[in-house]
């Protein structure tokens, strides 16, 4: 094991400053199946999936022979600068209009950084809506745990949002579907960019999420990729939550110790926008680059203007297109054409794209949920 992946873990249980007080138990890369080993075990998913991606793509869905009715309440943790779960909810809503159907749909937003006990308040009061569907995240343990007993009943059905990677404790009872763009895809996607834009040597620092799923797929991977790969050294990390004024801090912190590292790598946009502000301030925007994760409005914003060196895009609205069709095709009694994962497609976008080019990608990307950002 090298010794960047083993600071990885000594830096993530000493440092203290700016990291949330309340850690919630987190998920383990054990706890999961990755993408990849998923279709091994599951060769017949691989059909399905094909598919239902054809599906996704159509800009126009099939007509629908029936009226159907039905009530859906969304769980998101969608008060943050990331546009992608409003996105999300827009596109969902969207598509089921399209299908012809007008949905009761009762929508929880709340911050990431919001304690468990206001999370728990938020998803009985879901519950309470009488749902037919639930759409929900999961990032720690204690989410897992409150929705198996829903699982059991497979009342109300579930969708998992902002996931691609099914939890091997549910192999006989998973949710309808996992939905999402594959963060450790996303992820590799990434170091291998800072990896040839290095050359695989020098410095870097990485800012995380809280404890959880999302810093343990999106964090540990890349790590991983560099430990590999390369001989860059990891010599600082930081959980700021996806918090972008601790995420400010954090990158002060950072370059001030370490002014000669590459790069930041960072796990969110709300993250990498607090990075920006800070590199900024003390202009050394060029001098240090940093990522985005997710390619929504803000990030692209900052990849037109310079600041954000890199971000993986997701094309967004395949995610709530998915939710709807997958919503359609269980209600019309068609739910073995589903298959367990949608994981959406992500493309690279460097600062210096040709304009003409990233129109097309958001014209792809906001295809339902609009580009009023412009």
């Amino acid at each position: 094991m090298s010794s960047s992946y083993k600071n990885y873990y000594f830096i993530i249980l000493t440092v203290f400053l700016l990291v949330s007080a309340i850690h919630l138990p987190t998920a383990k890369a054990a706890d999961y199946y990755l993408l990849e080993d998923f279709y091994k075990l599951n060769s017949d998913e691989i059909s399905k999936t094909t598919d239902f991606n054809e599906l996704i793509k159509k800009d126009s869905p099939p007509p629908l022979n029936k009226n159907l009715t039905v009530s859906i309440a969304m769980v998101y943790p969608g008060k943050q600068i990331s546009d992608y779960w409003n996105r999300s909810s827009k596109s969902f809503l969207l598509r089921l209009k399209q299908h012809g159907i007008t949905p009761q749909i009762h929508s929880f937003f709340l911050k990431p950084t919001a304690t468990f006990r206001e999370q728990n308040t938020v998803f009985k009061e879901a519950l309470a809506t009488d749902p037919n569907y639930l759409i929900f995240t999961i990032d720690t343990l204690r989410h897992q745990r409150m929705i198996e007993p829903l699982l059991i009943k497979n009342k109300p059905k579930i969708i998992l949002q902002n996931i691609t990677t099914p939890l091997k404790a549910w192999t006989d009872k998973q949710p309808m579907m996992y939905i999402g763009f594959d963060h450790v895809t996303g992820s590799q996607m990434l170091a291998e960019y800072f990896a040839e834009k290095t050359y695989g040597n020098g410095r870097y620092a990485i800012l995380l999420p809280d404890p959880g799923y999302l810093s343990e797929v999106r964090g540990k991977t890349f790590v991983s990729y560099m430990d590999n790969n390369t001989n860059l050294e990891l010599v600082s990390v930081y959980q700021t939550g996806i918090n972008k004024e601790k995420a400010r801090l954090a990158t002060l912190a950072i370059i001030e110790k370490n002014p000669d590292i590459k790069f930041i790598y960072a796990c969110s946009t709300d993250i990498a926008l607090g990075a920006i502000e800070a590199l900024r301030k003390k202009n050394m925007i060029g001098k240090i680059m940093v990522n985005g994760w997710g390619g929504g409005s803000s990030e692209l914003k900052a990849i037109q203007k310079g600041e954000m060196d890199v971000t993986v895009m997701r094309i967004n609205d395949d995610n709530g297109v998915a939710m709807a069709d997958a919503v359609i095709l269980d209600m019309l009694g068609e739910s073995k054409k589903l298959p367990l994962i949608f994981s959406g497609r992500l493309e690279l976008i460097e600062k210096g794209i040709n304009p003409q080019k990233l129109d097309l990608l958001k014209n792809k990307s906001f295809r339902y949920s609009g580009r009023a950002e412009d």
